[in-house]
């Protein structure tokens, strides 16, 4: 009763303010300017654009005090572009003189009527000039609604005729995605405001209404476009009589005038290109040929032709894709073409790649891996393709490897698809893939088995699954300890509680039973990531104190904490607060700890490229490297997001290079080396070099690893945003950017048993490429920015190990020369005619190559090395 009284006075003091406003049997005229402008988000002073010119006239032929129904009717319509302020004939002139009808009620637009079927943007360009005509008088909150969408304003009074308008939170019904992670996305920048005068009576006399929006990729500082649109109508002197019509209500009036309804938010155009002169898939695929093939991976070729299809490839059929797959002229772009079926993730790109999923040879395993590698990285997973790879993978397919990374992928797709919007870890579909896998991994006798799993738990990262995973943390041999810490250690530090920490220090310090090395130094990560106070690190920093022998996880947890203090000022003092404050700690007999592992961070690039950083975390036993890091994150304001994870793994080599340094021994391993690798977040079947001292040996005869040998080919996709703008004059802005990156990782081994020593050398060769546009559509005026960017940034990571006497170990981490490209195309174009006009900007930076510095303990290994 209380709200119908408060509506009641708020209606009452609406009509008190709008008085006579549009008074019954008059017309008045507007003068009607309309301003869009297009840039470079970094260079404003460059635009290309349009004006538009006309007349409004505005009667009302029926209403009373607080309904009425106005009659709208644009004369001359007239546009110009920028640069040139040349005139153009347009479908602008289909609107001359024609007339549509206003439901106006104290200040609100309630509907709007159109008399025939309505080309869609001059349907808009009539909804945003009837949008103008909705305002309010009194000063407070109101949610509305027109062609920006439903939005939240707020009106502001400068006097009692002249007032401030501001929209804020519009929402409008239309295609819109983006990156979970907050690295990948794009930031739009939007302002919706007008101000706006009236005469004493209430009638609009004169507003200005300005939209504005800045659309930028969040990796790039200052890569991205604008679009500023002003519009202005006046009123002018005079106004003239006109007749009315009679009725009882708005309805009864409309259906005399035999116009129809239509919606107050602007409509779909239709923006397809139709007719044989379209670009297509098959058409683009082989203009793009070139960079297709397996020798352009690791270029920015490769990247660029990726994101240029991949926009297309969602529009195409399974027919086409088959096509493409079978033609004898693309055999060689086979790899690359299934990694655009992974990034494209349609149902129809899904059901032709399925004809490539077979594992009888080496070749088919390495194309359909390479499918299921790229599909566990993108962006958009479909339902129907999950439920389909869940099918699969029930059926158990009797290929090792190929069961192992349908896993993965399995794993993968299901964490992305529990984050899309309305998605959760709850949903149907993701219950299905976590009851899956933990039935699987609980019917599993041997480790082999139970790390596949794990692996894909690991890449599903449900929160459901952390209890199972800390039971095998605990109870499961080394390696499944080790893995189960692995995949704890990809969760996010929001979930740990103190029961979880308990857990972790007791893995750490080996309260309850001795665990391996990796998984206390995996237990060490974490609970550094919860970023300890002064107890709890003075609690940590105790076992450099204690007469624990594994004198490399000492050595680690040093490393670390130094890392951390070369990045965090605060951090730096409280620990130097902590050693200070102990002297038996404050001593280089436990500050300078024997051990050769490796824990640091450096800046991998910056300004003007992306800002990107390297952690390098290398685990060191008996001498060997035992499990080795090398993890590229995309850093974006606190955000971090891992690009690419190169890991490394070795066990029972100790016997081959081993001092009797008195390390305590662990639990005896089998003979293995080999890679493990992780794609944003998304962990790989690992890559085994040698599995027993029959195979090593084997290698070290022959040679067969002295040469560079592939270890991962792939493009995948990475950035992946779109959303539309709608704006005040009836169009709608379309904002997109899409992302690329290919790598080539390759490596070499050689040792010599003669010699005692060994070199390795890692090579990972990368081809970036972002592309987004900006850009306003319609059936007469058409404006665009596409900017791009392109890099081909190379690591090198190599190592000399020397065990003729001592354990020397020389680690060198390198990027070489590179070269930035980056350049902007704006564009103005008129439908219809032969018109366009453009501006290009294009810029390079030469980004000197640098070898980074390490450690002071590397440096002096390697003069040892150099000088023996």
């Amino acid at each position: 009763m209380k709200m119908k009284i408060q509506l009641a006075f708020l209606g009452l003091v609406s009509l008190f303010a709008f008085g006579d406003a549009f008074q019954l049997g008059t017309e008045q005229t507007y003068t009607y300017v309309n301003e869009v402008r297009v840039g470079d988000a970094r260079n404003a002073s460059q635009i290309v654009g349009y004006l538009v010119k006309a007349k409004v006239h505005v009667a009302t032929i029926w209403g009373d005090d607080e309904h009425k129904l106005l009659l709208l009717k644009v004369t001359n319509p007239s546009l110009y572009t920028t640069p040139g302020d040349l005139k153009h004939k347009t479908t602008l002139s289909n609107v001359d003189s024609t007339t549509f009808y206003v439901y106006w009620n104290l200040g609100y637009l309630k509907k709007i009527y159109f008399g025939q079927q309505e080309d869609a943007s001059l349907a808009n360009f009539k909804k945003g000039i009837a949008s103008l005509f909705q305002y309010q008088l009194l000063d407070g909150k109101y949610v509305e609604e027109d062609t920006s969408g439903t939005c939240d304003v707020q009106y502001t009074s400068h006097s009692s005729t002249r007032y401030h308008k501001a929209k804020n939170n519009c929402k409008f019904v239309g295609d819109r995605f983006e990156r979970t992670e907050y690295p990948l996305r794009s930031l739009t920048r939007t302002v919706r405001s007008a101000d706006f005068t009236v005469s004493t009576e209430g009638t609009l006399e004169k507003i200005v209404a300005q939209d504005y929006v800045k659309y930028l990729v969040n990796a790039y500082d200052g890569l991205g476009a604008f679009l500023e649109s002003t519009t202005k109508l006046e009123l002018e002197t005079g106004s003239k009589k006109v007749s009315t019509i009679e009725g009882k209500s708005v309805d009864e009036v409309v259906q005399s005038l035999g116009v129809h309804e239509h919606g107050l938010l602007s409509e779909d155009v239709d923006t397809k290109c139709v007719g044989d002169n379209c670009d297509n898939l098959v058409k683009l695929v082989k203009s793009y040929k070139k960079g297709l093939t397996n020798e352009r991976i690791g270029k920015q070729d490769s990247s660029a032709a990726l994101v240029k299809l991949v926009e297309y490839g969602r529009q195409t059929s399974t027919e086409d894709f088959l096509r493409l797959l079978k033609a004898k002229t693309m055999q060689e772009q086979r790899g690359q073409l299934l990694d655009l079926l992974g990034a494209i993730q349609t149902v129809e790109a899904h059901k032709a790649a399925k004809t490539l999923l077979k594992y009888e040879s080496d070749e088919d395993l390495l194309l359909a891996e390479r499918y299921l590698q790229a599909l566990a990285v993108g962006s958009r997973p479909k339902k129907a393709v999950i439920e389909d790879l869940l099918e699969m993978a029930e059926k158990k397919p009797d290929n090792n490897k190929f069961y192992d990374t349908l896993l993965q992928t399995l794993g993968s797709l299901a964490h992305r698809y529990a984050k899309l919007s309305g998605n959760s870890y709850d949903t149907e579909l993701v219950e299905k893939v976590k009851e899956f896998l933990l039935k699987q991994l609980d019917w599993c006798k041997k480790d082999k088995c139970k790390e596949k799993f794990i692996r894909g738990l690991h890449n599903l990262k449900s929160p459901k699954t952390l209890d199972v995973l800390i039971k095998l943390a605990k109870e499961g041999s080394a390696k499944i300890s080790v893995s189960a810490m692995k995949a704890l250690r990809s969760f996010s530090v929001f979930l740990w509680n103190d029961e979880f920490k308990a857990v972790f220090e007791d893995i750490f310090f080996q309260v309850s039973k001795k665990y391996d090395s990796s998984a206390r130094a995996l237990a060490l990560d974490i609970l550094l990531d919860l970023k300890p106070d002064y107890e709890e690190l003075m609690h940590l920093i105790q076992l450099l104190k204690s007469s624990d022998k594994a004198y490399e996880v000492k050595q680690y947890l040093l490393q670390k904490l130094n890392m951390l203090a070369d990045r965090c000022p605060d951090f730096a003092a409280m620990l130097k607060k902590v050693i200070q404050q102990d002297h038996q700690l404050n001593n280089y007999h436990i500050l300078g700890a024997k051990g050769l592992s490796t824990a640091l961070t450096r800046t991998y690039s910056t300004v003007p490229s992306f800002n990107a950083s390297l952690v390098s975390l290398q685990e060191m036993s008996g001498g060997v490297l035992k499990r080795g890091i090398v993890d590229l994150t995309l850093d974006v304001d606190e955000e971090k997001f891992s690009l690419f994870t190169l890991g490394l793994f070795a066990g029972g080599l100790s016997s081959f290079v081993s001092s009797g340094d008195g390390e305590e021994a662990e639990e005896e391993t089998d003979t293995v080396a080999g890679m493990e690798l992780s794609v944003q977040g998304s962990v790989l079947r690992p890559l085994v070099f040698f599995d027993g001292k029959g195979e090593l040996m084997g290698h070290v005869w022959s040679g067969t690893a002295s040469e560079p040998t592939p270890a991962y080919q792939a493009t995948t996709l990475l950035q992946d945003n779109e959303e539309r703008f709608p704006l005040q004059n009836g169009g709608v802005v379309r904002l997109n950017t899409l992302g690329a990156l290919s790598i080539d990782l390759n490596g070499q081994v050689t040792m010599s048993l003669w010699g005692r020593n060994a070199h390795s050398k890692v090579e990972q060769n990368t081809g970036i490429a972002v592309t987004g546009s900006l850009s306003l559509d319609t059936s007469f005026i058409s404006l665009t920015v596409n900017f791009n960017i392109g890099q081909e940034p190379q690591l090198h990571l190599t190592s000399d190990l020397d065990f003729s006497s001592d354990n020397r170990l020389c680690m060198q981490l390198k990027q070489t020369d590179s070269v930035l490209s980056r350049s902007v195309l704006k564009s103005v174009s008129v439908p219809g005619s032969k018109y366009r006009k453009t501006q290009s900007h294009k810029m390079t930076y030469k980004i000197p190559g640098h070898t980074h510095a390490l450690n002071q303990k590397n440096n002096d290994m390697c003069n040892l090395i150099a000088k023996s």
